[in-house]
């Protein structure tokens, strides 16, 4: 928990900066309003310039930043949301990045939004910023990307030539004297010492930003995107920026209403409702109706059905081994979430769990921020989900596995159905290894 000496709410002065910044910065790219809005902006003095965590507080040293001028500080402010924007602290964590890779992947995820910053107009960052070509790379590749170049370089303490703080550089924790060089926990580098607990709020000041509201925060920034490009034409945002907002939109492009519409006739978990009726159970608003002779005596009891709902019960199971990229991820939580949707389906009813050479974590679908965390980016085995499910006490009416392929099957047909969604398949080889008595649907992106 950050000390009070070092942290603490902006003061009236700082707020006019911070304000006049916010507005520089909105001139050059005012789609990002939302989350320039999200902020929870808080004086810092342990930060060299700008830092952010996953709740969207931003930490500033107004001592240091204010003698940059405001266009610096403006772009400074772009460059931090734009992590928050790209989920950059979700990311690192999808990717496996360990502590000790902290450092390199703020430069990794750096990289990979300041060409698109620069793109968009922010000269004074393009002046100082760590770019691709500081790695010696092509531009507008991914953090994964970058990061893979770093540690080939194997050299995790030294850091390429370019900007510092927020801007430019990951930088190392606070230590005596020195400030805190990077961008925060909220670039999934490395946190400062002085970053805010959840519980702490600093009096109401920096109250952190739920899931929901990050989640709406993205939406709004989407939708303000598209807005844009309709008024000023494709192109006009960068790249790197639309191609992360076009995720947030996606719909699910699997028609699931009637992929699973066999396995629901044929495979469902009955419950009480209105839907259609069974002999297995009894109409309780006709347990007393009697059989009479035409002259009015009693001949024996009429047994009615009663009324039941259909409602299948799936359990997905989403491939986090290492092939799987981040854009695939996207396109298998879509999936879910289209899954619950068209179907009705939630809680018990959908369960959904991580895979790779195991089955990590389950949980029950209760909404998109409940599948956000990812566990697992090992090998690759989708035949344990078979056997995971299948060794359940109560199993599913159907199995949903969503991969890109890149695995063995067992050859036995299981007792559970299976539907098998191959998620952006890069090979015809591994379309082709998927067993005959798996329902196979290929999903890939809109691009």
């Amino acid at each position: 928990m950050a000390s009070m000496n070092t942290i603490s709410p902006m003061t009236e002065d700082q707020s006019l900066h911070f304000q006049a910044w916010r507005a520089t910065a909105l001139q050059t790219m005012g789609y990002m309003a939302s989350v320039m809005f999200s902020l929870r902006p808080v004086h810092c003095s342990a930060v060299d310039t700008f830092a952010v965590d996953p709740g969207h507080r931003l930490y500033i040293n107004f001592d240091n930043c204010i003698p940059k001028g405001p266009q610096f500080c403006a772009e400074g402010l772009l460059h931090e949301c734009s992590h928050l924007i790209a989920e950059h602290s979700m990311l690192a964590v999808t990717a496996g990045v360990t502590d000790e890779e902290r450092k390199m992947w703020n430069v990794a995820a750096d990289a990979a939004i300041n060409d698109d910053l620069r793109d968009a107009g922010c000269a004074a960052l393009a002046a100082h910023g760590v770019f691709a070509a500081h790695l010696g790379e092509p531009d507008y590749q991914t953090p994964l990307h970058y990061l893979d170049v770093l540690r080939k370089l194997k050299k995790p303490n030294s850091q390429p030539q370019g900007g510092s703080g927020g801007q430019g550089q990951g930088g190392k924790p606070t230590d005596g004297d020195q400030p805190f060089k990077g961008c925060g926990s909220g670039s999934g580098g490395e946190a400062g010492s002085f970053e805010l607990g959840e519980d702490d709020s600093l009096g109401g000041a920096a109250e952190p930003a739920n899931e929901v509201e990050k989640r709406l925060v993205r939406i709004a920034t989407a939708a303000a995107i598209q807005q844009h490009q309709k008024q000023h034409g494709i192109g006009s945002v960068p790249g790197g920026f639309a191609e992360i907002l076009d995720q947030v939109l996606a719909p699910s492009v699997t028609p699931w209403d009637r992929v699973l519409a066999s396995f629901i006739r044929r495979a469902v978990a009955s419950k009480a409702g209105y839907f259609d009726t069974t002999f297995t159970r009894r109409n309780r608003r006709r347990m007393n109706e009697t059989l009479r002779t035409t002259g009015g005596r009693v001949r024996g009891r009429v047994i009615a059905p009663g009324y039941i709902k259909p409602v299948p019960s799936v359990h997905f199971y989403r491939d986090t081994s290492g092939s799987m990229r981040s854009h695939d991820l996207d396109l298998a939580t879509n999936e879910v979430v289209a899954i619950a949707r068209k179907l009705g389906i939630r809680g018990d009813d959908l369960v959904v769990s991580d895979i790779d050479t195991q089955v990590h974590q389950s949980q029950r679908f209760t909404g998109r921020d409940s599948i956000t965390n990812i566990q697992g980016r090992g090998g690759t085995e989708m035949g344990e989900a078979i056997v995971h499910a299948c060794s359940l006490r109560t199993k599913p009416s159907v199995i949903v596995i969503a991969t890109d392929g890149e695995t063995g099957w067992p050859q036995e047909r299981p007792s559970v159905p299976v539907v098998v969604l191959l998620v952006n398949l890069r090979s015809e080889v591994w379309k082709e290894r998927v067993p005959d008595w798996a329902l196979t649907v290929e999903v890939a992106s809109n691009d």
